[in-house]
């Protein structure tokens, strides 16, 4: 979910405030010469732009898909794999190599804009680049090691993102399954508030095949984001969940 600025207080102040003093302290028949003058100025000047700065240029940057987005510190030994990206620009590289996987993509990602959404952003991380070519749709086997998916996206308004989650549409292979894959294993699913997400969320894990699965879906403000982790634990893949969550601007 970026410090507050800090507005550092020049210590050229009371140096200001001393040589206008002696200025005045002086023969008045005694004019201060221009280079006197000069320097008063200059360092009034210096005093407000010391004290001004900062709070130019370091206005928080406004959230988006990517920033809120799993992030390389969010997943400690894991790296971000080659078909992470905008979800535009995922589905361009899709049709370019024709995937099978384009057609269904580029529909639901039409169906989500109708709904309000304006940007989304799709990443997968892996422990390994062997990680990384098991999630490719190419690939018929299982990852090796720790492999997680994410997905955010973000509406034009809390109102529609809101909406979209309740009609448990799919996007990018995320959606709704996840979590009643996770029921028919067996596993543990935690709906609403408990979860740490929010009302309009859910979380669930199961073992499976003696692989450890995590998936969690959530709604907050204006963004509406999708979790799967694979083979790893519980609480590494909770961490990374809400270090999401805390990127996400609250109302």
């Amino acid at each position: 979910m970026a410090a507050e600025p800090v507005v550092k207080r020049s210590v050229l102040r009371g140096t200001v405030g001393r040589t206008i003093s002696y200025a005045s302290s002086i023969n008045e028949s005694v004019r201060p010469t221009p280079m006197t003058r000069r320097m008063v100025w200059l360092v009034i000047a210096v005093s407000l732009i010391s004290c001004q700065g900062p709070l130019h240029g370091s206005a928080q940057k406004p959230a988006t898909p990517k920033t809120v987005i799993l992030q390389p510190g969010d997943l400690p030994g894991m790296h971000a794999c080659d078909i992470s990206g905008q979800v535009t620009a995922v589905l361009t590289d899709e049709k370019s190599r024709n995937s099978p996987l384009y057609d269904r993509n580029a529909t639901e990602w039409q169906q989500w804009k109708r709904q309000g959404a304006i940007d989304a952003y799709f990443a997968v991380y892996g422990r390994t680049g062997a990680d990384c070519a098991a999630a490719s749709e190419s690939s018929t086997g299982a990852p090796q090691g720790a492999l997680v998916v994410g997905l955010v996206v973000q509406f034009r308004d809390t109102s529609g993102a809101a909406r979209n989650y309740q009609r448990d549409s799919t996007l990018m292979g995320l959606g709704p399954q996840d979590i009643r894959f996770i029921e028919l294993a067996g596993g543990t699913t935690t709906f609403g508030s408990a979860t740490g997400l929010g009302a309009s969320s859910v979380v669930g894990s199961a073992e499976v095949a003696g692989a450890d699965y995590f998936v969690a879906r959530w709604q907050s403000g204006r963004f509406q984001s999708e979790f799967i982790g694979y083979d790893m634990a519980y609480a590494d893949a909770d961490n990374a969940v809400m270090d999401m969550n805390r990127r996400i601007p609250q109302a």
